[in-house]
């Protein structure tokens, strides 16, 4: 697994979860199935980098697929 994880299926609690979910909001969602599905929900926002879950949830894969990429160049 190469993304965040969370075994609350999005927000661990109902107060957490916004009034407006993301997740709604989105036109098209890839394979149709929950995003949030064991995963952190599209609305958590990652301080040290500024930006939202939604912007950052394939960031890790990426950068690894793009290290291992530079390696074998």
């Amino acid at each position: 697994m190469n993304e965040a994880s969370n075994f609350c299926d999005g927000y661990c609690l109902d107060s957490q979860r916004p009034a407006q979910p993301e997740k709604y909001q989105l036109t098209y969602t890839p394979t149709g199935r929950d995003l949030e599905s064991k995963s952190m929900p599209l609305d958590a926002w990652h301080t040290s980098i500024n930006r939202s879950q939604l912007d950052t949830h394939s960031l890790f894969g990426t950068t690894e697929a793009k290290a291992t990429h530079a390696w074998f160049q």
